[in-house]
């Protein structure tokens, strides 16, 4: 069975997902949605067909949600989510997913649908998760990614349409006053003296939306809030007003910081 996994990631988590499933699956693809969101003409071409991402408030992150308002899905028959959260989660993404496939001209339906629990990477909001947590996490994680697997190679679906019935009326629009505003979100970054003008975080945004001006990082108002810049600074310079100077940084272990810049290449 030929799969195409598109997903989205800041700190890789839903990379490490999605490399998880794909080795469990083979035969499948892994597209990142940084590379080719803004492209247009967009379409997939597989008939088995997947996307993996992070929750953000409450929902689908906005590049997530314009990605997959926007691509042609006339040739796949089953598709797939996996949504990754370091807490709470209702079934939000799921619903917005349906409506989206829904929509004329896709007239497609959600078939399965995963939630994972991963380390938290939302600083700006909360610490991180203890070493020892985080194992607990990626240990599960392996286990899900088992279960999840055979489910998708066996094209199953596993929804209840009682989840897509759910009053989830303040949580879409918690969501949705989040994709108005998260581009200017980034007006509360900033570098503080530590930095030592070495562009990673430049490197690692996944929109382009970071420049080094006389090597600071200035940012440009296209933010999807992923958190890469500020977990991958080396220096801890990059805070976020005031919250994050207390905060430690996170990103996943095992996913290399290349990785999160061949995202957007």
């Amino acid at each position: 069975m030929d799969t195409t996994i598109y997903f989205f990631t800041g700190t890789g988590n839903s990379l490490q997902v999605a490399k998880d499933i794909a080795v469990k699956l083979g035969a499948c693809e892994l597209i990142p949605i940084a590379k080719i969101w803004q492209r247009e003409n967009l379409a997939s071409t597989s008939d088995n067909l997947g996307f993996i991402f992070p929750l953000y408030y409450s929902g689908l992150p906005k590049i997530v949600y314009d990605f997959i308002e926007n691509i042609d899905l006339t040739k796949s028959e089953y598709i797939f989510a996996v949504v990754t959260s370091a807490g709470d989660i209702t079934e939000l993404p799921l619903q917005q997913i349906e409506k989206l496939l829904k929509v004329k001209p896709k007239a497609k339906s959600l078939n399965a649908g995963f939630l994972i629990t991963m380390p938290n990477n939302y600083i700006i909001g909360y610490d991180i998760h203890s070493e020892k947590r985080q194992k607990e996490f990626f240990e599960r994680e392996k286990a899900q990614v088992e279960k999840i697997a055979e489910i998708i190679k066996k094209k199953e679906n596993n929804l209840n349409q009682n989840v897509f019935k759910k009053d989830l009326t303040r949580a879409e629009r918690f969501n949705a006053k989040f994709r108005e505003d998260v581009n200017e979100g980034d007006k509360n970054f900033y570098a503080d003296d530590n930095c030592s003008n070495c562009g990673i975080c430049e490197q690692v945004c996944p929109v382009n939306n970071i420049t080094l001006v006389e090597g600071v990082p200035q940012w440009q108002h296209r933010c999807q809030q992923c958190l890469a810049c500020i977990n991958f600074c080396p220096e801890r310079s990059i805070q976020f007003g005031k919250g994050t100077l207390k905060t430690q940084r996170y990103h996943h272990p095992n996913i290399k910081m290349q990785e999160i810049i061949n995202q957007k290449s």
